[in-house]
């Protein structure tokens, strides 16, 4: 029973045991989400402690459609569960994609999948089942033909996916970097395709090494005319300019910047061995409609791997930019969900270079050409605030630490307290989704599993070695 109104908030008498923070009510044709709950004394019920819910009231239906409210609803009316086909009314949108079910019901959790441009966060604790609920959100996208790219650190979306593909036919292609593996592609990156500023993805070099590597550059197309060049190339031509330095002391570029440019060059051809090539990889093959593109980056450095990101994610973005405004130059056809696995190692407040400045490229201006970031982390309190409030739909899992928290809440504005409260209680698998893909002020979601075969066996499962003892020596 209703035992207090005032704006969309209600306080409500519980009576029955089924009632719990995140259960949706309903007050004859209006509907409320449970945000807290506590035991109390009132006057009005008695002096006996009773359970009080507090719920927001989110909407009224009516003729099918959700309608804002304008005044409070009245006390003493009676409250009841919304049922599971008046929640997916409430719910249903034109292009929905489900990751689960409502918590305590059989409802399915329908999100606006149309939203993703507005950009997504996945956030929990480790071993909460984020990477889970990724795979999930991941093939939702795909089913509906929208091209995703994700960035696997740790190796684990291919075998994620491939499960849930057993049921649903997926296209999974799968690239790695840097180490081949039988089977799949290895992610190339073009140089000859590169511009100067294009090396800072790769390298530290500040504005004089910008320049002079611009003039090495030139140096070569004007010998290979429409011709492929590689690294080597470059470090021969960084020595034809630092030659012409030492004989023309008026050269453009000082004998010390060349040197150092010819340093850096070097590094790279030995970092990224085998991620430079003549031709590199195709970056709109990436970029297919039903297509999962996987690039795993588990057995590369850090360092390679923020390379690689950086790399991708501006020449998407440009891509798009071409095919929005028609420049008709190395065009991306498709729209596009970028998904990147910890996100913190590329867009941390402490990563510095180009990799989280096009990460920031993204969530300011991926909206408006159809390129859509998600990023998922175990750490949110370690990503760059300005990415993160950028990201207007959050999936938040089980979280403790108060430094996350407290960054979950100055980064989102749809993010309440009550929220941030209830991320404690959460069990694994059970998200809080709030945002642009729902109409309603958060959701509870029970995600659905994915059934891995996994062999349970002890951490501490060693062999003593044997001590065979042969004369007066020992042997091992």
């Amino acid at each position: 029973m209703v035992v207090g109104s005032e704006g969309s908030i209600l306080r409500i008498l519980v009576q029955s045991d089924s009632v719990e923070v995140g259960s949706i009510l309903k007050v004859q044709d209006h509907f409320c989400i449970v945000s807290s709950m506590g035991y109390s004394e009132d006057e009005k019920i008695g002096s006996r402690q009773r359970l009080i819910a507090e719920a927001e009231v989110f909407g009224r239906l009516e003729g099918g459609r959700l309608h804002k409210v304008k005044k409070p609803v009245r006390p003493h009316e009676r409250v009841e569960f919304a049922s599971k086909e008046e929640l997916e009314r409430l719910l249903s949108v034109d292009d929905k994609i489900s990751i689960g079910r409502v918590y305590g019901t059989e409802a399915r959790a329908l999100l606006n999948a149309g939203e993703y441009d507005r950009h997504i966060a996945v956030l929990a604790s480790t071993g909460a089942g984020k990477s889970y609920t990724a795979a999930n959100l991941i093939k939702e996208f795909s089913l509906l033909g929208l091209p995703v790219l994700v960035v696997d650190t740790h190796g684990e979306y291919q075998k994620l996916l491939a499960k849930l593909a057993e049921k649903t036919p997926l296209n999974i292609v799968v690239y790695t970097v840097k180490y081949g593996r039988q089977g799949l592609e290895q992610l190339k990156i073009p140089v000859s395709n590169l511009n100067a500023t294009d090396f800072m993805h790769f390298a530290n070099l500040n504005d004089n090494q910008v320049y002079a590597l611009e003039v090495v550059l030139n140096n070569i197309v004007a010998k290979k005319v429409e011709e492929d060049y590689d690294l080597n190339d470059i470090i021969k031509s960084c020595d034809e300019i630092i030659g012409r330095a030492v004989d023309d002391k008026s050269s453009d570029v000082h004998e010390e910047t060349a040197k150092a440019v010819k340093r850096r060059i070097s590094g790279l051809a030995r970092t990224f061995r085998d991620v430079f090539d003549l031709k590199g990889t195709d970056l709109s093959k990436l970029v297919v409609p039903y297509q999962i593109t996987i690039i795993d980056a588990s057995l590369a450095t850090q360092t390679v791997r923020q390379s690689v990101v950086s790399y991708v994610s501006k020449k998407i973005l440009q891509g798009r930019i071409s095919k929005v405004q028609e420049i008709g130059i190395d065009t991306i056809e498709h729209p596009v969900l970028l998904v990147v696995e910890e996100a913190h190692n590329y867009a941390g407040d402490k990563v510095t270079g180009s990799c989280k400045f096009q990460l920031q490229r993204i969530a300011s201006e991926g909206r408006k050409f159809g390129v859509g970031l998600c990023v998922i982390s175990q750490k949110p309190s370690k990503i760059d605030e300005e990415i993160l409030s950028q990201c207007n739909t959050g999936i938040y899992m089980h979280i403790t630490n108060p430094n996350d928290k407290d960054h979950i809440k100055k980064s989102f504005e749809s993010v309440n307290e009550d929220i941030v409260r209830g991320l404690d209680s959460l069990d694994v698998g059970e998200c809080i989704i709030t945002g642009a893909m729902l109409d309603i002020p958060f959701l509870m979601c029970t995600v659905d599993r994915i059934e891995l075969k996994e062999k349970k066996q002890s951490k501490f499962n060693f062999k003593k070695q044997a001590k065979v003892t042969s004369g007066k020596f020992g042997y091992v």
